[in-house]
């Protein structure tokens, strides 16, 4: 054969394009073909297909791309017959070649959509993500001016209110030292009875001492509501972690089960720069997540939180005793919309905002849950 492949490498062999099954096909036709018994042998003459021991010298060169290959061995075929069929094998065999290279470009070309669809899957669930944060972030705003207009609007009548109470406080001291002067003069304790005055004074008393402390309580969540507003800043700053979660925790602890604990130990941090706002957050929805998981246990249930910095990050620390999580939730836990919560009692957005938000600050946020037992959640924020 005369015609060449130059895109093609010369380093496979005749028995490399013609395995066993093909070369005895293939010398099971030519056999038909040519009224002959046929073989084809290697350059060494070995024979890898047909009837062995044939005359050598009744054999033809198989060329590919101009080298020879091989041999075909045809002794009772013409040998006009001969070259024609080892010319076909020439055209097989670059066939086969080709075949070969396609193969090879289809793989590799296989390989490389692949990659292209996994690339183009990272950037759809990169986008998917920040389209997350900056839903959540545009939430937190919204949440953040709500809740510092709404500690504004409220204060300033609770300053009011105190100060009322505390002006009627004393003038009930007046009122108990007057009854106490009537009650010195003559007839003065029956007047005293008779107006049952000294069960008003002391009922008097405690009532306005439930009072002060109820406003007072009032004063502290509207405090603890003005420190949270600051979701609405979304610059980054330099604070210390244990001070969002302080205010997380004074947060969380309004929604504690009756005689339910929330335990803190927090450790010396170093002041991380972060995004105060959204990482404070992210730790409510923890707490939050924490804090339901004990409801069923009542006075028994406890939520601990620490953090600590081990010398490369600062890490917290969320444990509760709660009912668990089992492994099918436990990997779905971060999924957009999935919650074990009833209809209405939830979004399924929190844990999978939350993760956004530690791992936009560079960090990790990790589950570990045992059923009936309870769950602990471990955020890593790097230094």
């Amino acid at each position: 054969m005369s015609e060449t492949l130059g895109s093609f490498d010369h380093d496979r062999s005749l028995a490399a394009l013609l395995p066993p099954t093909k070369s005895d096909s293939l010398c099971a036709a030519l056999s038909v073909l040519l009224a002959s018994p046929v073989a084809l042998q290697d350059l060494a003459g070995t024979v890898i297909g047909g009837t062995g021991d044939l005359p050598a010298e009744e054999r033809v060169e198989l060329l590919l791309e101009c080298e020879p290959i091989g041999y075909l061995q045809a002794p009772q075929a013409a040998p006009a017959a001969r070259n024609a069929a080892a010319g076909l094998i020439g055209q097989l065999l670059r066939a086969q070649k080709q075949d070969d290279a396609l193969a090879e470009s289809a793989a590799a070309y296989k390989q490389l959509a692949e990659e292209f669809d996994g690339r183009v899957a990272a950037q759809v669930k990169l986008l998917d993500e920040r389209q997350r944060q900056s839903y959540q972030a545009e939430r937190l705003a919204s949440v953040g001016a709500l809740a510092a207009g709404v500690a504004h609007e409220i204060n300033n009548p609770i300053s009011f209110v105190r100060s009322n109470l505390r002006t009627a406080e004393s003038y009930l001291g007046k009122l108990q030292d007057f009854a106490v002067a009537v009650q010195a003069l003559p007839g003065g304790e029956a007047v005293i009875a008779a107006a049952d005055l000294a069960f008003t004074l002391e009922d008097f008393s405690e009532l306005l001492r439930d009072s002060v402390g109820g406003v007072d309580r009032v004063a502290r969540i509207v405090s603890d509501l003005r420190g949270f507003s600051n979701v609405d800043m979304p610059q980054e700053d330099v604070v210390d972690v244990n001070q969002l979660l302080a205010s997380a925790c004074k947060m969380a602890e309004k929604g504690l089960p009756s005689g339910a604990t929330l335990v803190c130990e927090l450790g010396a941090l170093k002041p991380l720069l972060c995004l105060p706002g959204h990482l404070a957050q992210a730790f409510l929805a923890i707490l939050n997540n924490a804090v339901q998981a004990i409801e069923g246990k009542g006075a028994d249930g406890e939520v601990r939180v620490c953090s600590r910095f081990d010398g490369r990050q600062t890490l917290i620390e969320v444990r509760d005793n709660g009912v668990g999580i089992d492994q099918d939730a436990l990997g779905r836990v971060f999924d957009p919309f999935y919650t074990t919560r009833p209809v209405g009692k939830g979004t399924g957005l929190g844990l999978t905002v939350t993760r956004d938000i530690v791992r936009a600050h560079g960090g990790e946020i990790e589950f570990d849950s045992i059923p009936a037992v309870g769950t602990t959640v471990t955020v890593s924020l790097p230094d």
